[in-house]
């Protein structure tokens, strides 16, 4: 059964069953009340107390001067008066409704001029004659019905009016309110499905890969929170499924780049084998030529193959870290010195520059930290703009615990605003920045993974030039967790 159903059939069944209780208990006071009623009555069920004295002065109080004196005599009594005329209408009535109602039979039975009949109906004394008047006849009922036998103040006729009226009105009364327990119902259940129903046409929208419509959910409910968490998981499926388009078209592009550049040095070196199987290297001087160009270019093939490579490794979560105790200021001043031979012909100037008053050893794996700063080199020859100065300043420091280092160049910078995107996956950098160059987008993202895998943080700034800052942990503090200093070094 649908919920609609349920809370249909589950708030009317309520509403009814509250109904017949109520009636129930209601049918049940009236039976009470009664029999009770009916047990006074039977006991009282005899002629008047003053009967006699009545029936003994009736014919004088016959010869009244008016319906009103007749009354008023009989009154003394305990007796009331009902006069009515040949056409059964009434003429003078001041009896009660439960007398009223005990007399109505003996209307219709005629009455005797001259003589006086007595009729006890339902405890109601009935003395009836007849007289004649300017030659018309009225019927003449003196009635006592004795208090007592009124239920709760109410007499016997009205009891019974009351009866009729309250089942009338407790069967409209049921009826009134299970219609409007529909309504509300249907008003409910409609509010509480409509989210339900927009959820729906909001998910088969979402399967159909339209996800730029929210729901737009109007009221301020318990569902509004539902439906806001719908349209934020939709927007940021968008953005993902906007942000992996863009991954994957970059990373097509890199491996159509890497697989373009591979082709290049791959002809070469055909080439140049070709020439010597044909003979065209017939001196010892050009086969070594060959030899070291074909050589030169599968070195570079070797490295094309190695980025590829690693880029594999680090979408499989595959690449292996294996770590040693090290002098951290040694091996920058290593680094620096064994590639001084590629700095000098590319017209590179790097140093070291420590702030340290003491060695300091951070636990790292050195290949995979080279790595890292090949990397930044390659960024900065790319993007500085300095072609035939270009310098690098690698700064080393201690700061509680964390040696931080600084790899900066004296190039354009960066804008404040793309600094945040810079260690982004497939991220190109800004082209104003760029020196004609290509790059596949992965540089700076590599130092991330290496530097967090270290158990370090990284951040870029630009001051005089591009900077990144790298924090990693002394070899004592690699497995605490301490936060990295916010501020870079001034």
């Amino acid at each position: 059964m649908t919920i609609r159903k349920k809370l249909f059939w589950t708030n009317t069944f309520m509403v009814l069953l509250a109904m017949l209780v109520l009636l129930g208990i209601g049918g049940s006071m009236i039976c009470l009340f009664k029999d009770e009623f009916l047990r006074w009555y039977g006991s009282h069920s005899q002629l008047a107390d003053r009967y006699t004295e009545v029936y003994a002065g009736f014919p004088e109080v016959l010869e009244s001067d008016s319906w009103d004196g007749m009354a008023e005599q009989l009154t003394d009594y305990g007796f009331r008066l009902i006069v009515i005329d040949e056409d059964r209408n009434f003429v003078y009535n001041n009896a009660k409704h439960s007398e009223e109602e005990g007399t109505e039979a003996l209307f219709y039975t005629p009455n005797d001029a001259g003589k006086i009949t007595t009729y006890l109906v339902e405890s109601t004394t009935v003395l009836a004659t007849r007289v004649t008047v300017d030659d018309n006849f009225y019927d003449i009922y003196a009635v006592n019905c004795p208090s007592e036998l009124s239920f709760r103040g109410m007499d016997r006729g009205m009891f019974e009016m009351f009866i009729v009226v309250f089942l009338v009105v407790g069967i409209l009364a049921i009826g009134g309110i299970l219609l409007l327990s529909q309504i509300f119902s249907r008003r409910l259940i409609r509010h509480i499905l409509s989210p339900a129903e927009a959820l729906d046409v909001a998910a088969k929208r979402v399967m159909d890969g339209e996800l730029t419509t929210p729901i737009g959910y109007p009221y301020e409910d318990e569902f509004k929170g539902v439906c806001d968490s719908f349209d934020l998981m939709q927007e940021h499926l968008r953005e993902e499924m906007e942000k992996n388009a863009a991954y994957e078209k970059a990373r097509t592009e890199m491996v159509s780049g890497i697989s373009h550049d591979l082709r290049t040095p791959l002809t070469s070196i055909k080439g140049y084998v070709k020439g010597m199987l044909d003979g065209i290297a017939n001196t010892e001087e050009k086969r070594t030529e060959y030899l070291k160009i074909a050589y030169r270019k599968s070195c570079d093939m070797d490295v094309l193959l190695s980025k590829l490579f690693y880029f594999s490794k680090l979408e499989t979560g595959n690449m292996p870290f294996f770590f040693r105790e090290c002098d951290v200021e040694r091996f920058l001043r290593d680094y620096v010195e064994e590639k001084e031979p590629e700095f000098t012909e590319r017209r590179i100037a790097a140093e070291v520059v420590s702030d340290l008053k003491a060695p300091v050893y951070g636990s790292l794996d050195t290949e995979q930290m080279i790595r890292v700063f090949d990397n930044l080199m390659e960024n900065a020859c790319k993007y500085a703009n300095r072609p035939d100065d270009l310098r690098i300043s690698i700064h080393i420091a201690e700061n509680d615990g964390w040696i931080v280092v600084d790899f900066g160049d004296n190039g354009d910078g960066m804008e404040q605003e793309k600094l945040g995107a810079v260690f982004d996956e497939f991220y190109r950098g800004d082209e104003s920045r760029s020196s004609g160059c290509d790059g596949n987008g992965l540089g700076l993202y590599v130092c991330r993974y290496i530097i967090k895998e270290h158990g370090g943080k990284i951040r870029a700034y630009t001051k005089d030039g591009f900077h990144v800052e790298m924090c990693l942990p002394e070899a004592a503090e690699h497995e605490k967790e301490k936060a990295m200093p916010e501020e870079g070094r001034e």
